[in-house]
């Protein structure tokens, strides 16, 4: 009987330590591990919209008109060509692909300003000659005394047209040397009009003269035959 009691106490203490063991394996059992939702991803910012390029299309046809009215291409005529290739290029793309258009009216620009650098100066030399020469002429016919109003104008406008080729203001100094020059020109004609004027009043007076003397020298053949 008392192995019977023992044999149950220890059954039974053999059973509490197992629940014992079984509640604390419960107890420390990892939480089950959850895995965020990603989040969603973020439609990609449209790319701002090009404005057309109005400032550059502006300045790259000032530019041009200013080479085309004074003949410069015929300075440097393969960057003129190229300038023209990229400004037609702007004008396809104007509106349409705006930034494509931007770049080539910047390149146009860049094409007739170089064409404008270097024609402008050698346009400048050849008009100032021509005046230069205008003046020598108007100088060999005294111009400066016989029209003397007419020929300071025209100096007026050559010293004009020298300060502003000082100042790169080119086509001021083109207008200017051209300007200069019809005045010379005309000066020169005046005066040279005035001198023959003046010579073939000499040659009347002459005429007259040798025509009195003439006369006086038949009165005075007459005079002494009569008195013979």
């Amino acid at each position: 009987m008392r192995r019977t009691r023992k044999g149950w106490r220890l059954w039974l203490i053999l059973l509490v330590a197992a629940a014992a063991v079984t509640a604390v394996s419960c107890a420390t059992k990892p939480a089950p591990v959850v895995t965020p939702e990603p989040e969603p991803t973020p439609e990609p910012a449209a790319a701002p919209e090009v404005p057309k390029p109005d400032k550059e299309y502006k300045a790259a046809k000032d530019l041009r008109a200013t080479v085309t009215e004074f003949g410069l291409d015929r300075y440097d005529a393969e960057s003129f060509k190229a300038a023209e290739a990229s400004f037609a290029d702007g004008e396809g793309n104007f509106g349409k692909d705006n930034a494509k258009s931007k770049a080539a009216f910047e390149e146009a620009i860049a094409g007739y300003q170089k064409v404008l650098d270097g024609g402008f100066p050698a346009l400048v030399a050849e008009r100032q000659a021509a005046a230069d020469d205008a003046k020598a002429i108007a100088d060999m016919l005294k111009a400066q005394v016989a029209v003397k109003r007419d020929y300071a104008a025209a100096l007026d406008n050559y010293n004009q047209a020298v300060k502003a080729n000082q100042a790169k203001d080119y086509a001021k100094s083109v207008g200017l040397f051209d300007k200069a020059e019809a005045g010379f020109t005309a000066a020169a004609d005046k005066a040279r009009e005035l001198k023959a004027q003046a010579e073939n009043s000499m040659d009347e007076v002459q005429a007259q003269l040798s025509d009195a003397e003439q006369k006086a020298d038949e009165a005075e053949k007459v005079k002494e035959e009569g008195g013979l």
